[in-house]
């Protein structure tokens, strides 16, 4: 009878490896889109966003294409 392997050696030695990278990026992600709604949250209450007649010329939609 042959041997069935359940887990190869090399891939029980990078599990360690990848879970603390998951981790990583997982926090990262984390800050980057907490980061990104509260920036606009606060464009919102300072009255940053602009209608396109309030525009300059040079960064209407219209020109860009």
């Amino acid at each position: 009878m042959d041997p069935v392997y359940l887990a190869d050696h090399s891939v029980v030695t990078a599990i360690p490896a990848f879970v603390p990278a998951f981790i990583v990026v997982a926090v990262i992600v984390t800050m980057v889109l907490r980061d990104r709604r509260r920036d606009e949250a606060d464009r919102e209450e300072e009255g940053a966003f602009l209608d396109e007649d309030e525009l300059p010329e040079s960064e209407r939609d219209e020109d860009r294409w």
